[in-house]
């Protein structure tokens, strides 16, 4: 069983469908004994749902949960009912510590829910029965989210408050989950990824049906089994490609710089993912990858140590690298640390509150690898079932463990399928090493710890290595007990960041091939990898396997040697950039002198730009001062572990570091607290430098949007008739005219068209960039779709995204669109100019009052018509373009006097509501609350708005129950106590077409700056 790891860079695979997750898991269950009639339960409607899981949830957790003291029934109803605000707009939870009470309001309508006398499981079961079945009957209908998509979350909010990894997977993802933990499956064998929109190839696996029918990387997928590519989520995908062994699967695929598109037909076969692999290295030594831990790994080890011993005759060490092995089957990685080991224990296993422990230990067998010196290369992306491996073998004295602190997730968890095809999946243990020691949280501390060194103008990191997210760092992680460990060395190396080169020849065309993925089954450069050098170099002067009988000892000489080296290459770096890093004696204290300076000066700068932040220290005392520098913290991820070196700076003298921070566009309104914390090698610090950095956020685009079908282009089956109505068998252009109606300009503006419920449909141009778009500037995007005469219903939705990826500003909306059945209407050829009769006259995009509108128009308003039927006439608009108009709204004249068709203004059918805000504070020293005044107001109606602070809903107002004429417009007005520190504050209005506007800002609750530093 798996766990999905927060920090593994992920690629969806063909044969997998969802990519590596990582964690340990034991055997699979189905529900027995709980509540029998639950799986005899029809399928009802939303409205009766009974809300039953939560129950048989509640009863594994008693019976299983690895730490019962870590059980809070008050909390985990709180963390159900807090996730119905993430999911459901109109709900509102609060809850009242002093009386222990809970709140649920879904917009106008309370429940209080009493928590004092919460006792035992059946009383948290009654308390969410009741709180979910109130939820569901008040809320608003929503096709999207079904009762059982409010039971799920209710879980799941419920299990975040025992720990980061027992989740509820729903039927689909427990799906794909059990397909991801074989290894096997039905597939054609390649990588893919959404590349600027349009599903990409990756990398195809060597001989798998892809890379043998001639597939490469860069080959862009436009069809499925004739269905377009183009509105699929990648799981959607990787769903369609994968299939039955011996099936088949007909690919269009657009090879690169090619213009025509290639039709593939493969057949599916078995496709093995190879989560070993391995690689001779000059000197008689192997090399072995292990990715992850599935069913078939100890085989394929095995397979793979056998072919290595083969060709080195009998190999002299081996380097096995676990780095980014994010885990896997806990017995396959058992499996996996006996190979190498005779005797001892490989993991114990702690069951709930301490106990039962049950150690597991090596087993001798003829299949046992030789013994010969291994070096095994870890980082913070090597978690469970890699710790596992790490740890048995560090611990055992039979490898020396090299890298970086692992990712420390030390729990197991058991996958129990329930009888609604939904799975739990709940930590039910713990796992220590064979010298009991207790990794949760803290990992495996390496035998030789490798750290490497940056140094550019901008970039200089001599101390603070690679960030990286740990179990540590997530929320309600286990507690952990370990014992606090050193490796055994330490060893910085230079890491050279090669710059980009720009093309000598100034206006020079070349061909720029497809850029390059990471290629997941790619193994590294042995000859550039320092990790792999460094393994090279220790097995090279090994004398024994054993690592505390000579091995590591003997690594003491290669640790020197290599240090004395990437210490020259960091120090002939920093002199580069006029740094003097030597050492000198302690010869007494001397005094400095700290100032600071920012461009620009007054500490403010827009999103966008740039800061300097310059600091010069002084040395005013008659001693020199040596290896000095300073490093930054701060909240804001901008600007913390920002290193200023300084070197030595002699009696008399100063130094100055100045370090340029780019700030993103899409910046919050914020102001942060920096503090600049220095040493230096004699302890001759400077005091702290404390200061703050204000951000000021651009205006932000807004969009909105009209669109029109236009049908009259005849298609190769002459389906197309011009009416502007969707009939079977037609192919449709989408003209969606985009408007910017922000303050601030959208630079790479795309529309998006997905369609969401039928699959005779096909899109077939469905992403569009329109480019920058300037406040108030309209542009056209043209979409196109068919829609194919086999379709059996009357109406499709698709969704309509445009979006700016600089700003992440963005806009959804659904649009229903309606099948014509039977033959279209005839129309005649009318060749009239028309006079609109009176003021606020419609012109449609379509022949039907249900067609979208494309202008208002007054009286005298003047049109031709081109083709007419008794009801309708076709006006002829610019750019060959047609709208509709009602035929007892004009009248046939003989001249054109009047505002013709050209000079028609557009009607703008979707606009957001728009957010306005009074006088809120960015930025807050010591105050308690925070004050949130705004206005929503919308050209029709504002549906609802809601506010968060942190995520944490703390008001909601609809405008259900109030009279038509105020339903334009919403007040805001809010408070909220603020924790110390930067609080994301977000505003989120809605309208009656489900349009959104999002408006966010910082407000800072300062520590520092209150008490007067």
């Amino acid at each position: 069983m798996r766990l999905k790891h927060p920090f593994k860079y992920v690629l969806i695979i063909i044969i997998i469908s969802i990519s590596s997750i990582s964690g340990l898991f034991i055997v699979f269950n189905k529900t027995f004994g709980l509540e029998p009639h639950f799986e005899n339960l029809s399928v009802k409607e939303d409205t009766e749902y009974k809300f039953r899981l939560p129950g048989i949830v509640l009863s594994y957790i008693n019976r299983l949960y690895v730490d019962p003291d870590r059980i809070d029934n008050v909390e985990m109803i709180k963390g159900a009912l807090d996730w119905q605000e993430r999911v459901i707009p109109e709900v509102l939870v609060d809850y009242f510590e002093e009386k222990k009470i809970k709140t649920v309001t879904v917009d106008t309508v309370s429940k209080t829910f009493d928590l004092s006398e919460v006792r035992r499981t059946k009383d948290v079961f009654k308390v969410l029965q009741d709180a979910l079945d109130f939820i569901n009957k008040h809320r608003e209908e929503n096709v999207s989210l079904t009762a059982s998509d409010v039971e799920y979350t209710a879980i799941n909010g419920m299990l975040t408050q025992l720990d980061p990894h027992s989740i509820i997977l729903p039927p689909k993802q427990f799906t794909e989950f059990k397909i991801g933990t074989t290894g096997k499956f039905g597939g054609l064998g390649m990588v893919v990824g959404i590349r600027d929109g349009v599903l990409t190839v990756i990398s195809p696996i060597e001989g798998t049906p892809a890379a043998v029918a001639g597939i490469k990387a860069g080959d862009k997928i436009v069809e499925i089994d004739g269905e377009s590519t183009v509105d699929m989520d990648l799981t959607e995908s990787v769903g369609k490609l994968r299939g039955d062994p011996g099936s088949t699967v007909t690919l269009s695929v657009l090879k690169h710089k090619a213009v025509e598109t290639k039709l593939f037909t493969l057949k599916r076969e078995i496709i093995v993912i190879p989560t070993v692999e391995s690689a001779s290295i000059e000197g008689g030594y192997g090399y072995v990858r292990i990715r992850n831990f599935q069913d078939d790994t100890p085989q394929r080890l095995n397979e793979q140590l056998k072919q290595l011993n083969k060709i080195n005759d009998k190999m002299k060490g081996l380097i096995l690298d676990l780095r980014n092995n994010s885990g896997g089957l806990l017995d396959q990685a058992i499996k996996v640390s006996d190979k190498f080991l005779e005797s001892g224990a490989i993991v114990v296993t702690v069951g709930p509150g301490g106990h039962p422990r049950e150690v597991i230990d090596a087993k001798k067998t003829e299949t046992d690898e030789e013994l010969y010196p291994i070096v095994v290369l870890v980082d913070a992306g090597s978690a469970s079932g890699a710790e596992i491996v790490a740890g048995a073998l560090k611990e055992n004295n039979r490898a020396i463990i090299v890298g970086d602190r692992t990712f420390g997730k030390g729990s197991v968890q058991q996958l129990i399928e329930l009888m609604d095809g939904s799975a739990l999946k709940l930590t039910i243990a713990k796992y220590l090493t064979p010298l009991f020691t207790d990794i949760q949280s803290f990992g495996i501390t390496p035998d030789i710890q490798l750290v490497p060194v940056t140094v550019e103008k901008d970039n200089i990191n001599l101390f603070h290595g690679i960030t990286a997210i740990r179990e540590e760092d997530l929320k309600k992680h286990l507690d952990d007990h370990h014992k606090e460990a050193f490796p055994f060395a330490t060893l910085k190396y230079f890491h050279e960041i090669k710059e980009k080169k720009e093309d000598a020849v100034a206006g020079k065309e070349t061909e720029v091939e497809p850029a390059e993925d990471e290629d997941p089954y790619k193994l590294p450069d042995f000859d550039k990898d320092f990790h792999v050098i460094f393994a090279r170099k220790l097995l090279a002067n090994a004398s024994t396997w054993k690592k505390e009988e000579g091995f590591l000892q003997n690594s003491l000489s290669v640790i020197d040697a290599i240090s004395e080296e990437e210490e020259k290459k960091i120090a002939q770096a920093l002199d580069s950039l006029s740094i003097d890093w030597s050492e000198g004696i302690n010869e007494g204290a001397s005094a400095t002198n700290v100032t600071f300076l920012t461009n620009p000066l007054n500490k403010r700068v827009k999103a966008g730009e740039k800061i300097t932040l310059t600091v010069t220290i002084e040395n005013t005392g008659d001693k020199p001062l040596y290896q000095l520098r300073g490093i930054s913290s701060s909240k804001n991820g901008l600007y913390d572990k920002h290193e200023f070196i300084f070197g030595k700076i002699g009696k008399g003298s100063k130094k100055s570091h100045t370090k340029t921070i780019e700030i993103p566009k899409n910046s919050l309104d914020r102001e942060d607290e920096i503090t600049i914390k220095f040493e230096e090698l004699n302890k001759n610090n400077p005091a702290d430098l404390n200061f703050t950095v204000a951000i000021e956020a651009l205006p932000q685009p807004l969009f909105a949007f009209s669109y029109q079908i236009l049908d009259q282009v005849t298609n190769s089956s002459g389906k197309n008739n011009g009416d502007g109505i969707i009939n079977k068998g037609e192919n449709i252009n989408l003209l969606v005219m985009v408007k910017n109606m922000g303050n601030g300009i959208s630079e790479k503006t795309v529309v998006t068209l997905r369609n969401l419920s039928d699959k005779e449909v096909f899109v077939e141009k469905g992403r569009v960039e329109i480019g920058q778009l300037n406040p108030g500037e309209i542009k056209e995007a043209e979409l196109t779709f068919n829609v194919k005469e086999t379709i059996a219903s009357n109406e499709f939705n698709v969704d309509i995204i445009i979006s700016d990826s600089i700003f992440g500003a963005f806009l959804s909306n659904t649009l229903k669109f309606s099948v014509v059945a039977g033959a279209p209407q005839k129309l005649t050829a009318s060749s009239k100019l028309l006079k609109i009769n009176k003021n606020h006259i419609p012109l449609y995009g379509g022949m039907s009052f249900d067609s979208p509108v494309l202008s208002m128009m007054n009286e005298g308003t003047i049109l031709r018509s081109d083709v007419s039927n008794p009801d309708w006439y076709r006006a002829e608009l610019p750019n060959n373009r047609y709208g509709w108009v009602s035929a007892k709204d004009v009248t046939a004249v003989n001249n054109d006097a009047g505002k013709s068709s050209g000079e028609l203004e557009m009607f703008i059918q979707r606009i957001p509501p728009t957010i306005s805000m009074d006088g809120v504070p960015n930025i807050l020293f010591g105050e308690e609350e925070l004050s949130i005044s705004a206005l929503v107001k919308d050209d029709t109606h504002v549906k609802h708005a809601y506010v968060l602070v942190n995520n944490d809903k703390i008001f909601f107002k609809s405008n259900k129950h109030v009279s038509p004429r105020q339903k334009s417009s919403l007040k805001i007005d809010a408070k909220h106590s603020l924790k110390e520190g930067p609080n994301v504050i977000t505003i989120v209005a809605r309208d009656d077409h489900d349009l959104v506007s999002i408006k966010s800002f910082v407000a800072t609750k300062g520590i520092t700056v209150a008490k007067g530093m």
